[in-house]
């Protein structure tokens, strides 16, 4: 990584917040943030005591706004070279989306091109009520390829096709009303509802959370039947969690649940 401050990484009470720290620049992704959030996400999916992931950025007035598009379109690098950097961020998301781990986007300010491809990947996100979201790719001559993957599985085509073809922003609220994201919160309650949000997550037996993620993400792409026989065999297996019977023992016997991840 070319610089080790540009992702930061903290743990506390079972949560592993990962930021991206260029401030300066909005946030925005350049080779060295894409290669630290995958060792980021790496580490925190290795740490047992990690029960859930925070994906943030620095600053308060971007979460992050898509390409350093200085840094993506230089010269000074092959056209073979520039194609297979943009390969990092691909497997980037799809990391994200095969974590066992869950992970919650907390979105202030801009929310831009790869930066929402990077929010959508996240299982839930959380948003201060000034964030703005779009893919203004179209207005500098492209189009959000790689995000189309995770834009179209998050919302309504016909949303999904007017945000990549028009470009413009919308509101945190306006995301939520559309589904793209879960809470749109105020500014001054978007930490604590963060904290909140992310503790909780953390608090449920990971062995559970991790077969339930895979689940819910291997139905989507298949057909009906299929997804029923698939998740019938999951919910065997879940069955036999030791996590399930601890789950069960502790709610008759009126305490909480003590984990152990099995």
């Amino acid at each position: 990584m070319d610089n080790p401050d540009e992702v930061l990484y903290e743990v506390k009470d079972r949560v592993a917040t990962i930021t991206i720290n260029r401030p300066q620049a909005r946030n925005s992704l350049n080779a060295g943030v894409i290669a630290g959030l995958s060792s980021m996400l790496d580490r925190a999916m290795a740490e047992s005591e990690v029960g859930s992931i925070v994906i943030t950025g620095a600053g308060g007035k971007a979460f992050c706004a898509g390409a350093d598009l200085a840094g993506s379109f230089s010269r000074d690098k092959s056209f073979l070279g520039q194609h297979e950097e943009r390969g990092h961020f691909a497997r980037l998301l799809f990391k994200m989306n095969r974590c066992k781990k869950p992970i919650l986007a907390a979105v202030e300010g801009y929310c831009l091109a790869g930066g929402l491809g990077l929010c959508l990947s996240a299982d839930l996100v959380v948003a201060s009520d000034d964030s703005q979201f779009g893919l203004p790719e179209i207005q500098r001559g492209l189009w959000p390829y790689i995000v189309t993957a995770v834009l179209i599985r998050n919302v309504g085509r016909k949303k999904a096709l007017e945000l990549c073809m028009i470009g413009e922003r919308i509101s945190a609220a306006e995301a939520e009303r559309i589904g793209m994201i879960n809470s749109c919160v105020p500014k001054a309650a978007f930490k604590e509802r963060v904290e909140g949000m992310a503790r909780k997550l953390a608090s449920f037996s990971p062995a559970v959370m991790g077969l339930g993620k895979e689940s819910f993400y291997a139905i989507a792409d298949i057909e009906f039947a299929a997804a029923i026989e698939y998740l019938k065999s999951q919910l065997t297996l879940n069955t036999q969690c030791e996590d399930l019977k601890e789950g069960i023992k502790a709610f008759l016997e009126k305490r909480e649940p003590k984990w152990q991840g099995r």
